[in-house]
């Protein structure tokens, strides 16, 4: 028998929820704690019992006004409840031992369109499906950055050198403390956000000055350029957001540096991976980077417009780089 408990804030949630969460510390109760504070956006937490025994637990919030037609030229937006943590990053809102089935059929009960972002290929069980943005995995097998480099094909070699030649005027510096992140790295975040094609919420400043976060600042003189923003899970390193001061950008080549000292830092502190999320594919494969596909589920309560989205979703569903970067020396 199944049972769904209902909660309005993660403070009544138990502590039994993070026995479930394995490495996706997004869903923990400490980061969404934080997540509430900072972004309020009508967030629920569900906790699914099967015969009795915890199974799954998940999340949801409501964006007053989706794009579902964010990756093509259209818009098509609608109030959605949405089953994903409320912020950009790779990880589902869903953790799950067995009953993944019970929970897809548990949101489709929820009234209005609902959408489940960035859970593996699995039966769609009456819902709407379709790719969104892949995530972008790099994989560390260097002992030091100038060997990354060296394990380059030359045209890579060179496109990243001349970076490191461009952006040498500038000063890296790692926060200390989040508290001083400050408005004007603020500044550069929004400068990517209105410039992004592919927007799902924009975040204020202090979700930049969380405690869970690793912060670099790129710097000419006292003038920040640039920063970039990360999070050490264990073994994994993943990339968070990035800011670019655009009046710098050609100058030093500032996003690319910022992507290669994720690289650079990665190597240097021993992770096994990076992930390195789902926009910007491009610059993120031509670093050796490849995809893991990631899916979404759509479900309208209605039997007619759920049966008009199932036809829709190819139409508006991601489309995937298919160029095969050949990156490294032995891809050749």
């Amino acid at each position: 028998m199944i049972q769904v408990d209902k909660y309005s804030t993660i403070h009544e949630v138990p502590d039994t929820w993070d026995s479930l969460i394995g490495d996706n510390l997004y869903l923990s109760k400490k980061f969404l704690s934080f997540m509430e504070s900072v972004d309020q956006c009508g967030q629920t937490y569900y906790m699914l019992y099967d015969d009795g025994v915890l199974d799954s637990v998940f999340m949801t919030y409501v964006r007053k006004k989706y794009n579902l037609a964010m990756f093509t030229k259209f818009n098509l937006y609608q109030k959605m409840t949405m089953v994903y943590v409320p912020l950009s990053v790779t990880r589902p809102g869903i953790a799950y031992n067995k009953r993944l089935d019970a929970v897809m059929d548990y949101i489709k009960t929820i009234k209005g369109p609902k959408m489940i972002l960035n859970i593996e290929d699995v039966e769609p069980r009456g819902y709407a499906k379709g790719l969104t943005c892949p995530k972008c995995i790099w994989t560390n097998q260097f002992d030091s950055f100038e060997g990354y480099l060296n394990s380059l094909r030359s045209n890579y070699r060179y496109r990243y050198t001349k970076c490191l030649k461009k952006s040498s005027p500038l000063k890296i510096e790692y926060l200390k403390d989040n508290k001083e992140f400050t408005e004007e790295m603020y500044n550069c975040y929004l400068q990517v956000y209105n410039k992004s094609k592919i927007r799902v919420e924009k975040l204020p400043i202090e979700f930049f000055r969380g405690e869970f976060f690793k912060i670099f600042v790129l710097k000419k003189d006292e003038t920040v350029v640039g920063f970039g923003q990360m999070v050490e899970n264990g073994g994994e390193l993943i990339f968070e957001f990035v800011g670019v001061d655009y009046k710098y950008n050609n100058a030093y080549d500032t996003y690319h540096r910022i992507l290669l000292e994720i690289v650079k830092y990665s190597i240097e502190h021993g992770f096994k991976t990076i992930d390195f999320g789902q926009t910007a594919d491009e610059s993120k494969l031509k670093l050796g980077s490849k995809y893991t596909m990631l899916y979404a589920y759509l479900h309208h309560s209605n039997k007619l417009v759920n049966s008009i989205n199932k036809k829709l979703a190819k139409y508006i569903e991601y489309q995937p780089i298919t160029t095969d970067y050949k990156v490294f020396k032995e891809d050749v």
